[in-house]
């Protein structure tokens, strides 16, 4: 590791941008040069700036209609401009070459903090916020990454507001001013997102991962950060932390490991010219990057063992990790994925297949990972064992390697690998434009590879070279040879080790594990399966052959940009069996196709018993299906089937060609499909372990599950499915579930893409012949309906299910609006934009209240609109919902300060968001498919949306949050619903507590908890608060009492505790519950809610305790009106 510079670099002036270009221009033009005559020197058409443009040959899809340019700065940085004149969004992306690989040991995380504190502001643009909020203020979205060897910094915007942004994100690398105010907040959030993934399986393998590396390897070390290996490790050293960040940046935040990716429907020379003048003047301190040389992490010390480890969830699996050569100088021909692929098959004679016969495992994969700046790498082999499978796991090791050598003894087959190979080109010959955002990201990290070629930029990882078969075949055969018993170490994770005491524990995630050697028995390849098991894959059936395209007309040219593909999908046949939609393309002009398919059965998931059915039968056809249909993925094409919501649901995208077979082998499966005892007890315990992965969902995520729930019907929690797996499942009647499934159906199906219309009318005729059942009535049908929530104020609060959990968090709901209401629709969707850069501000930056914040608008299945407001953190959920109360409360000032040019500025914005073009044939089919299944069949929405938006005032603005959102001035509908998450480990109130004290003690009580103030029980609190508001003379008390112990909070300026600020909020003295006494008197009278036992709060919150008697009733909407009459053409 590079030793850290003993002094910070002392900023105070910045050389002007030109100057600076010049300067460093003249120092590295000889070196530039020697790299080749490919890049010419060139200027800048407005500033004269210079630098490098490389003139050589792109490998350039032909079907990529954009222009690439490749250059290279006087300071050392690589960039790709890329000029799309049909984006609709511009977006840029650095990355650079250093990450955590290169934390001081003393302060491990040392990269990630830097990554935050980039983000606090410039010498340009100093507010902490001239970033984000500018971004929020152009339909824009930023994020930040910090791997092990890299970081990157990404943004989308309009744009007509990228060269803000851009100029904004280049002054983070030219004079970022790491405030040291901004410290101790921006820690606390890295601590904050470190405790959010204390329980997450990925983060938690990848730490074991690390810790039992090389100890002499940077790869070793922590690299999230905490409050522990920061802020106290400074405080330890007696350092100051906010220099220690500077100092960082200083040492390895140089030019010349940057990349720089922009893209927008600017000209090449505009996105070259402030990509030069604004990028020039960061600072090249040389090559910074971590030097490995062939240092592996993992060595003779690691291999050879077998790691035993505990899984949080009730999973197993086992992991073969086998130190492998750098494969990046191979990037034009990664023989790595021939072996990823075979390792995936499931088909006669593969390892899957035979792991599954066995019922042993649920599935294998096989994958290869760079590990540090591509100078290292590593190869996993994965199985996810069946319980069966957990006490046979040295026969699935030993099959492992039988299978490898079965490889070896058939030999390199150069035949398979073209294969894929092309397939690879097909797709890139038929190349889809991604979005500008993804395109970003992917092609400035991509340039990190010192070996990859400037002509490969583009194409790199999207097709690989066939190349000399001898050539190939010896790549193959020599990374064979690393895949053996002798180097790998193997990890074997369970929830429970029966016969291994694990007495061992990772540091930070406190992984439990213990390490021994691996059976002699694991290391000398013994066989463990008969002979001839296993075999090489026959050739793909499903690699497209005639890419002729049904539709060689000419495309359907927008010229005005007014949305994507103008055309609609044509209502082919409407019978008592079938709603056949069709599109043909002609707009993308590649031989791609999709196919949706909705078979409404009869036979419904109405309860939890049936809906656990579904999953069993969805699981079981899916294993099935895989093995039947091997090769589909590599020949381009991709399907999914499974039960949704009340339904089969099919999906097929990809090339078109060979789209009609496999629809017809799925429907033959579908219709002839036969559970055996085999598949139902491996995917019933599948299922059962599904259920508790559930139990370490975060706060957001289970409520999000209950909110789901509570707001949908039918609709269960995973628990209501699990009690039905455990006491009502059995075979037989899942055998009967599945036998009455399809005996009286109506099939929904739209055809899109390079297809005619004679195809799609054959598809679905065979559809229909397929499942040959009786024809359902509309009025027998059954759909997922929106509960319709009575107007009023709601609470549900549960305990999460995970012991180990740090962080709760709490969700405020606000309905607003039915989607039919176009203006009030287009009214929220300005407003949304402005909440949420507003509301992570408050909460997150400067309230410090949790990594997890975020503010939406989000519509429901019925089409009403909701504000949501997200809070996560370690706080009291009650005292999260307050804050984010007083938020609401403050927000309508700042619509107040809006003028007529922000919100213009905003509606334009919003509208060429809403009008984007597709930019695939799925992605423009998926749309369509929305309309239909979901019923309203309006094609036309975004169109009539876009014109109400225009209509858009501030003062609609301000009166749609007035009538909706803002408690102290909405309508008698006002509807809110909050939810809370509590850790089993955060103290929580009871519902009586909830009756009896005003929420504000509540969370008073719950922050002094988490703040170490002793404050004895609920009522203790409840009776000091009451003794200051009624301005008791304190003096004659025990100066040590409680009550005199929050006089002195109250009076302390300096105290940063948020019991400060929950005492504040619990002594204010105006009469706050105004609103609520109105709301709990119209509550109060509605007799339906006191019928089944709710009672409502101090503040007249109703509490819900029995949701299904709640969706009871409430009752639920209607369907949607279809927007139109429907009329088929046949």
């Amino acid at each position: 590791m590079r030793t850290l510079q003993t002094k910070s670099k002392e900023r105070f002036y910045l050389v002007p941008v030109v100057l600076a270009a010049v300067l460093a221009f003249l120092l590295v033009r000889n070196r530039t040069a020697s790299n080749g005559s490919l890049f010419a020197q060139r200027r800048t058409t407005e500033t004269r700036s210079p630098y490098y443009e490389y003139t050589g040959p792109m490998e350039q899809s032909p079907n990529d209609h954009r222009q690439h340019r490749v250059i290279r700065l006087p300071n050392g940085i690589s960039a790709l401009c890329t000029y799309d004149p049909q984006a609709e969004t511009a977006a840029a992306s650095l990355a650079i070459n250093v990450g955590s690989l290169l934390d001081p040991p003393s302060f491990q995380g040392m990269a990630h903090f830097l990554e935050h504190m980039l983000f606090m502001g410039s010498g340009k643009y100093p507010n902490e916020d001239d970033y984000t909020a500018y971004l929020a203020n152009h339909s824009g979205s930023y994020n930040a990454a910090t791997g092990k060897d890299h970081t990157h910094y990404y943004f989308s915007v309009d744009n007509d507001a990228f060269e803000g942004a851009l100029d904004r994100l280049s002054w983070f690398f030219v004079n970022p001013l790491l405030k040291p105010n901004g410290v101790d907040r921006e820690v606390h959030a890295v601590d904050s997102e470190f405790k959010g993934s204390l329980r997450n399986s990925s983060w938690r393998f990848f730490s074991l991962l690390s810790s039992l590396s090389d100890p002499k390897h940077p790869y070793s070390m922590f690299n999230c950060g905490n409050l522990e290996t920061l802020k106290v490790a400074a405080l330890q050293a007696n350092v100051s932390l906010a220099y220690e960040v500077r100092r960082f940046y200083d040492t390895y935040y140089s030019a010349s490991i940057m990349k720089l990716t922009v893209v927008g429907n600017h000209t090449l020379d505009q996105l070259t010219e402030w990509a030069v003048s604004k990028f020039s003047a960061v600072e090249d301190k040389g090559d910074t990057r971590i030097k490995l040389n062939t240092h592996h992490p993992v060595g003779p010390n690691e291999l050879g063992k077998t790691v035993f480890y505990e899984n949080l969830d009730d999973s197993d699996e086992i992991i073969l990790q086998f130190p492998v050569p750098n494969t990046e100088p191979e990037y034009r021909q990664p023989v790595h994925q021939y072996f990823s692929v075979l390792l995936n098959t499931d088909t006669s004679g593969s390892l899957f297949s035979y792991l599954k016969e066995k019922g042993w495992a649920t599935d294998v994969d096989g994958a290869n990972s760079d590990m540090v700046n591509s100078q290292l790498s590593t190869f996993y082999i994965q199985v996810e064992l069946t319980p069966l499978g957990t006490s046979h796991y040295q026969e699935v090791v030993k099959a492992v390697f039988e299978y490898l050598q079965m490889l070896r003894e058939v030999g390199p087959q150069a035949w398979f690998y073209n294969e894929f190979s092309q397939i690879m080109k097909l797709d890139y010959q038929f190349y889809e434009r991604p979005s500008e955002l993804h395109w970003a990201i992917r092609s400035s990290k991509v340039q990190f590879n010192d070996h990859l070629l400037p002509e490969h930029i583009l194409s790199h990882g999207q097709i690989i070279s066939s190349g000399n078969t001898a050539d190939i075949e010896k790549r193959i055969t020599d990374f064979l040879e690393h895949l053996n018993p002798s180097n790998y170490r193997l990890f074997f994770g369970s929830q429970k080790h029966k016969s291994v005491d694990l007495d061992k524990q990772t540091p930070f995630y406190n992984v439990s594990y213990h390490i021994e050697q691996l059976d002699p028995s694991l290391t000398a390849g013994q066989a463990a399966t008969e002979k001839g098991v296993f075999s090489f894959p026959k050739p793909n059936v499903f690699i497209p052959e005639n890419l002729q395209m049904s539709n060689t007309g000419g495309k359907n040219i927008d010229p005005e940009g007014s949305g994507s593909n103008t055309q609609r999908p044509q209502l082919l046949k409407l019978t008592d069996k079938l709603e056949l939609w069709f599109k043909q393309d002609k707009e993308f002009h590649t031989p791609h196709g999709a196919v949706y398919i909705t078979i409404e059965p009869k036979h419904l998931p109405s309860t939890p018993q049936e809906s656990v059915h579904g999953s069993i039968y969805s699981m079981c056809i899916s294993s099935v299906l895989k093995k039947e249909l091997y090769g589909v993925g590599t020949g381009g094409m991709h399907y999914s089937v499974g039960t949704g919501g009340l339904s089969l649901n099919i999906e097929l995208s990809g090339f078109k060609e060979k789209m009609p077979l496999l629809l017809s082998r799925i429907m033959h499966r579908v219709t002839n499909f036969e559970l055996t005892a085999g598949d139902y007890e491996i995917y019933r315990q599948e299922l059962e372990r599904s259920f508790s992965h559930v139990h370490f969902s975060t706060a957001s995520e289970s409520i999000k599950r209950w909110q789901a729930v509570l707001t949908h019907s039918p609709a269960y929690y995973y628990k209501e499915r699990e009690h039905a797996l455990l006491n009502n499942v059995t075979l037989e009647n899942t055998r009967e579930y599945v036998a009455g499934l399809l005996k009286q159906t109506f099939v929904q199906m739209m055809v899109s893409g390079q297809f005619t219309e004679s195809e799609a009318l054959e598809m679905s005729d065979a559809v229909i012949h397929t499942v040959g059942s009786a024809h359902l009535e509309r009025e027998q049908m059954h759909n997922v309906h929106a509960v319709n929530v009575s107007p009023g104020k709601y609470m549900y609060s549960f305990e999460m299910s995970d012991e180990g959990a740090a962080n709760g968090g709490a969700v405020s709901t606000i309905y607003c609006g039915m989607g039919s209401d176009q203006r009030e629709s287009a009214t929220l969707m300005v407003i949304r934009p402005i909440l949420h850069s507003q509301f992570f501000e408050e909460l997150r930056t400067k309230e410090q209240l949790g990594y997890a914040v975020g503010a939406g608008l989000v519509v429901s299945k019925a089409g009403r609109s909701n504000f949501r407001f997200l809070v996560q953190g370690e706080h009291s959920p009650v005292y999260a919902k307050l804050r984010i109360d007083n938020f609401i409360r403050g927000f309508r000032s700042k619509l107040e300060e809006l003028n007529d040019s922000d919100i213009q500025e905003k509606i334009n914005a919003l509208a060429k968001s809403i009008l984007e073009k597709h930019k695939s044939i799925g992605e423009d089919a998926a749309e369509d498919w929305g309309h239909i299944e979901g019923g309203w069949y309006d094609f036309d929405s975004k169109h009539t949306l876009v014109e109400q938006l225009r209509l858009v005032t501030k003062e609609d603005i301000i009166g749609a949050w007035d009538r909706s959102v803002n408690p102290s001035t909405a309508a008698e509908n006002y509807t809110r619903i909050d939810y809370y998450a509590w850790p089993q480990k955060m103290w929580s109130p009871q519902s009586e507590d909830l009756v009896k004290y005003p929420e504000t003690i509540i969370a008073l009580y719950g922050c002094l908890k988490y703040d170490g103030v002793a404050s004895g029980e609920l009522s203790d609190v409840a009776e000091a608060v009451a003794l200051i508001q009624a301005g008791i003379e304190l003096s004659g008390h025990d100066t040590d009492s409680l009550a005199s112990r929050l006089h002195q909070l109250y009076n302390d300026s300096n105290s940063t505790l948020n019991s400060k600020t929950a005492l504040e909020m619990a002594l204010k003295k105006e009469d706050s519950n105004a609103e609520s006494r109105d709301s709990t008197s119209r509550l109060e009278s509605n007799e339906k809610y006191l019928r089944i036992g709710m009672d409502s709060t101090a503040e007249g919150v109703w509490m819900i305790h029995d949701i299904a008697r709640f969706k009871t009733v409430n009752g639920v909407y209607p369907l949607p009106e279809p927007a139109e009459k429907l009329a088929a053409k046949y």
